[in-house]
């Protein structure tokens, strides 16, 4: 009876078993496929690898992207601290050391040292921060302060001397006869053993582009990290790690550490479920929805990873990715993989933005196109340097300006570059190394800046020697490099003088056919006054038989009016030629000022109008009889009230040739009854009284 109940039982916790598994493998394949196929292109994730598991089995793999198979090798990174904390338990549980162990029992090189326990380095509360390391096998004083938490790989570096000192084996050696063989994992190793090995390309992120690049083995000098960061592995041997936590060890480990594992531990902040956490034995415990869900997460140069367990629900999940950009990559693949754990189990998941990416990318390269541009400016400005150095000499205070940007500005920028990167990007990124290996096109940026500036010691001391060399600028060759500063300047002003030009030959040929008109009403008053005189004449001798004394009389003053008016009409001609000719000259001069190339200082308004009124009233004086009789009419005519409106008017005049066309205008309108003086021509008959 007892045996019928219990194999019934049996068959219920069985086929419970075999559903739920189903249920999971049914339920991933159509809800967390479907979620990270579609947000790879957002998150810019060139490729990865999942698995999903339970205690018994795996229920799910894929790959996608460039990520060929499940079992493709990738660096995971900060999860080989899962292999460093299964050591450490094993070694407790076979009493070798304990939790409360300290480091300086079982560590040779580390007298100094504070008491440290194997538990505060688990947990990652020891005091040690994150840009310390182990330096020529001396292990330093921790830098922070003991009790909080504080993610330093120097934490497990130390964990995997203890290991080293307690088992006699080397990490590699005793990670592979104590979890590799017994798990079966034939596709994880330490990156010592990487040689010969197809390991898929990590991805760097270039300026928001992600970069292939062939996966490195440590550098122990430098990454310190082998036990904390030095392992490589797949997705399917990750799943198989997990499926032994949920079964509660087995071979490989008591159930009494994996109980010590799942307490709760030191507050660590913020996790990336956005909620709080607590740092245990080499996990992170958090709760999303009702769930208790366990972590570890971290990115290496070219390669993110993550695994998950959720005892509650016996479900374990492992993400790798061949990708790693800590500006804004890693944040939003970090959401996506939390993303699917809340699918997993049954909480809401989040779509990722297109725009999380590339955005804070381009901020980044902003800044550095602005940076580099910043440093050519000494070299854009040799022009000017070489030129003063010439005319100044060097000077203490050039000398000092040149020192401060050319060797204290890249010291101070390789001081401080680092300083910057951790304040804006994390605590992780505070040295050199860090950035080169973690943000490169910051590192090669800023050395080619450093580069720039220090380049412009050479240059800027052979200049110095050819210009003492060639010695003080002479004044003949400074002015031509000032007139050649000049040059453009002077090019925008040949537009304007081309239609000044225009306009004065507009002004010369209204003052021509003015001229035309005069001569040629001239030459007509010419020629009805000989008309009128020879009728005159041939009427006089008509009547010579009756009076010849009259005759002869009026014969002689006929006569002295036609050799008046031929005077006069000679004197009308030379005027109008002298009218011409000064036309002519003043064109002349025109274009002769406009192609001058120096500025002119203009003559103060006011001297030019006082110049041009007390010019003495004699004909030699005045370059044109146009100009004597303008004067007269402006000077004799005007009203006192127009008078100061008439000055005003000239005010703006500036030479005699611009007069000619502005004196007839003021005429016109202050005195418009007057007008240009012509020629009368007076007849002894005339009634001069009418």
């Amino acid at each position: 009876m007892k045996k019928r109940f219990l194999s019934v039982v049996l068959a219920l916790i069985l086929s419970l078993s075999f559903a739920g598994n189903a249920f999971a493998a049914s339920y991933h394949e159509n809800d967390i496929e479907k979620y990270i196929i579609g947000q790879l292109s957002n998150a810019k994730i060139p490729g990865g690898e999942i698995s999903i598991v339970t205690s018994g089995k795996e229920v799910y793999s894929a790959s996608f992207g460039d990520v060929p198979e499940t079992n493709s090798d990738l660096k995971i990174g900060s999860l080989s601290k899962i292999f460093t904390s299964i050591s450490i338990l094993q070694l407790i549980d076979s009493n070798k050391i304990s939790l409360d162990t300290n480091i300086v029992d079982v560590i040779s090189g580390s007298g100094n040292v504070p008491d440290i326990t194997v538990e505060e380095l688990l947990k990652q509360t020891s005091g040690y921060t994150t840009t310390q390391k182990i330096e020529s096998g001396n292990i330093p004083e921790p830098l922070g302060k003991k009790g909080e938490y504080q993610e330093a790989r120097i934490n497990y570096a130390i964990l995997g001397k203890i290991i080293e000192e307690v088992s006699g084996d080397s990490y590699s050696d005793y990670i592979q006869n104590k979890i590799l063989k017994p798990l079966q994992l034939e596709s994880t190793y330490t990156t010592d053993d990487m040689s010969g090995k197809d390991v898929v390309l990590g991805h760097d992120n270039l300026f928001g582009l992600p970069i292939a690049k062939k996966a490195e083995k440590t550098d122990h000098d430098e990454w310190d990290a082998v036990p904390a960061t030095g392992i490589v592995s797949d997705a399917k041997d990750m799943g198989s790690v997990l499926s032994m936590f949920l079964a509660a060890g087995g071979k490989t480990l008591s159930y009494d550490q994996i109980e010590k594992m799942y307490a709760d531990g030191t507050d660590c902040g913020n996790t990336i479920f956005a909620t709080k956490g607590t740092s245990g034995l080499g996990w992170i415990k958090t709760k999303v929805g009702k769930q208790d869900v366990y972590y570890v997460s971290g990115a290496i140069d070219g390669y993110i990873s993550s695994a998950f367990l959720v005892p509650g629900q016996d479900l374990g999940i492992t993400m790798l990715f061949d990708t790693s950009d800590v500006i804004s990559g890693n944040d939003v693949i970090e959401e996506l993989m939390s993303n699917v754990i809340c699918l997993a189990i049954g909480e809401k998941a989040r779509t990722i933005d297109s725009k999380a990416v590339m955005m804070p990318h381009i901020e980044f390269d902003i800044v550095y196109i602005i940076v580099f541009l910043a440093s050519l400016v000494p070299f854009l400005m040799m022009s000017w340097w070489y030129r003063n150095t010439r005319k100044k000499s060097i000077g203490i205070i050039r000398t000092i300006v040149d020192v401060v940007v050319h060797i204290g500005l890249p010291i101070a920028i390789y001081q401080y570059v680092p300083v910057i990167i951790e304040n804006v990007l994390g605590d992780d990124l505070g040295s050199w190394f860090m950035i080169k290996k973690f943000l490169p096109e910051c590192y090669y940026v800023t050395l080619l800046v450093m580069a720039v500036l220090f380049a412009g010691i050479p240059v800027k001391v052979i200049s110095a020697i050819v210009a003492i060399k060639k010695g003080p600028l002479e004044e003949e060759e400074y002015l031509s490099e000032e007139l050649g500063e000049e040059n453009s300047e002077r090019e925008n002003k040949d537009d304007s003088l081309e239609e000044k030009q225009e306009d004065n030959s507009d002004v010369g040929e209204d003052v021509s056919e003015d001229t035309e008109n005069a001569e040629k009403t001239d030459s007509e008053d010419i020629e009805d006054a000989e008309k009128t005189d020879s009728e005159d004449v041939e009427k006089t001798d008509s009547e010579s038989a009756e009076n010849d004394g009259d005759n002869v009389e009026s014969q002689k003053e006929n006569q002295a009016l036609v050799s008046k008016d031929e005077d006069e009409s000679e004197k009308v001609q030379d005027d109008t030629e002298e009218a011409a000719a000064t036309l002519e000259e003043e064109s002349e001069e025109i274009v002769k000022e406009e192609n001058e190339t120096e500025t002119v200082e203009e003559t103060e308004s006011a001297e030019v109008v006082k110049e041009f009124k007390t010019r003495r009233q004699k004909k030699e004086e005045y370059e044109s009889s146009f100009e004597r009789e303008a004067v007269k009419a402006l000077e004799n005519n005007s009203s006192d009230e127009n008078q100061t409106d008439i000055d005003k008017d000239l005010s703006g005049i500036k030479k005699d040739s611009d007069m000619q066309t502005a004196v007839p205008k003021i005429k016109k309108r202050y005195n418009p009854q007057k007008g240009m003086p012509v020629k009368i021509v007076v007849e002894p008959d005339d009634d001069l009284d009418n």
